[in-house]
């Protein structure tokens, strides 16, 4: 069975097949898939994704990916994240066209959209996309229904790692781009600290069956410029704190930053993110560029 995936970041100079090796046999939800990984680039990525057909995630419906109940019980499950996006995020969309790729059930849009000049998103799947537009939210299943609409400023968080054909997604998020625009693009690392510690308990619990890749620095900006994007940047984001690792390393559990919250010190955490970015360890990758221009 060919790679799709192998396929595409061979022809973007990435990974060479020859260098490829199977990583870890599984992941999480199914025995029939394993994680391969490239020894030259370091970048991962599943060993088949045919299951990701069109109809994945447009299928599903309710809130099932956030949570069992209420959309305002998705919102108190992805809050963190969304408070951390506004505060790092928030001065890009105010008073700007934004554009919200993936959306979920939508907390973001909750913190930042009073501040946009327009707010719109897109989301996949019909529970949440329903609940946001009774909630009075211009929300689309698909990039293709935004017309002839361009914004200031895009941001698909961990969104792109689901994509099966990530460079032709790109591409037509990057259209909808106004000149001087930008989008900010967050994924999971492959070169996070857990996963090279060589924590079974970690390997085990982080490899999913939705994430196709599991990007380098290297290997996202590829995907950016085969987009058609310029002017790209990637750097490194922590974002998980030291006693969730140590508790991972411990007890091979998650939840270390709560269990362990006496453990948790702005100054110590501020300190170890800045480590894991200075030795490309974090778990998190951030990249944020710009429409290509089509002046010579």
């Amino acid at each position: 069975m060919s790679n799709p995936t192998l396929d595409l970041l061979a022809s973007l100079g990435v990974c060479d097949p020859a260098d490829v090796e199977v990583f870890y046999p599984r992941v999480r939800d199914r025995d029939d898939i394993a994680v391969m990984r490239c020894r030259k680039s370091g970048v991962m990525f599943l060993s088949r994704s045919d299951y990701v057909t069109s109809s994945w995630y447009t299928s599903r419906t309710g809130l099932s990916d956030w949570t069992t109940g209420t959309r305002q019980e998705g919102i108190r499950a992805c809050y963190d994240d969304d408070s951390r996006h506004a505060r790092q995020f928030g001065s890009l969309i105010r008073n700007k066209r934004w554009l919200d790729v993936g959306t979920g059930v939508g907390g973001i849009l909750d913190l930042l959209s009073s501040s946009a000049s327009r707010t719109c998103a897109v989301e996949p799947q019909e529970g949440a996309r329903l609940a946001l537009q009774a909630c009075g939210y211009e929300v689309h299943a698909a990039i293709a229904e935004l017309g002839d609409s361009r914004f200031d400023i895009v941001t698909m968080f961990h969104v792109l790692e689901h994509l099966p054909d990530p460079v032709e997604s790109l591409r037509q998020v990057a259209a909808r781009l106004d000149e001087g625009g930008r989008i900010v693009i967050e994924v999971p690392h492959a070169r996070d600290f857990l996963i090279w510690t060589g924590s079974d308990a970690f390997r085990k619990f982080t490899f999913w069956s939705e994430h196709l890749i599991l990007h380098t620095r290297s290997s996202l900006e590829a995907v950016c410029r085969a987009a058609g994007l310029g002017a790209v940047e990637v750097s490194g984001y922590q974002r998980y704190p030291v006693a969730n690792h140590l508790h991972w390393l411990s007890t091979g559990l998650p939840g270390g930053h709560t269990e362990w919250s006496f453990l948790v010190d702005d100054d110590l955490d501020r300190a170890y993110a800045a480590t894991l970015a200075r030795v490309d360890r974090t778990d998190t990758l951030i990249a944020v560029a710009g429409r290509r221009s089509l002046r010579p």
